[in-house]
């Protein structure tokens, strides 16, 4: 009897290992997918179609008009240095937008 009571608890424990072992591997995989989930959140200026631009804070048709007519961005500064937006329309988008590979 001795030796089916140490298989339980051999199995018991190799099962609470797995599961806390699955555990730890979907908070990784969490982290990873919220992360993911921030960049689609987040308009990328070269790409980007008027429909979508248009949905940054405070930003209208002929805002997004001027961002697609004045491509390509080097980076997210080149709103500003190009006049398509003020310093003050730009400080409400900056952390909403973004240019793939950006040069600094």
């Amino acid at each position: 009897m001795h030796r089916p009571k140490m298989h339980l608890i051999a199995i018991a424990t190799l099962a609470a290992t797995l599961v806390g072992g699955c555990s730890a591997m979907e908070r990784a995989f969490d982290d990873v997918t919220d992360r993911s989930h921030d960049d689609q959140a987040r308009v990328e200026l070269n790409s980007a179609g008027r429909k979508r631009l248009t949905t940054l804070p405070g930003i209208s048709g002929d805002d997004a008009d001027r961002i697609v007519a004045n491509r390509p961005y080097e980076n997210r500064r080149d709103l500003v240095r190009k006049n398509v937006l003020s310093q003050e329309e730009f400080e409400r988008v900056r952390d909403s937008v973004y240019v793939a590979q950006e040069k600094k």
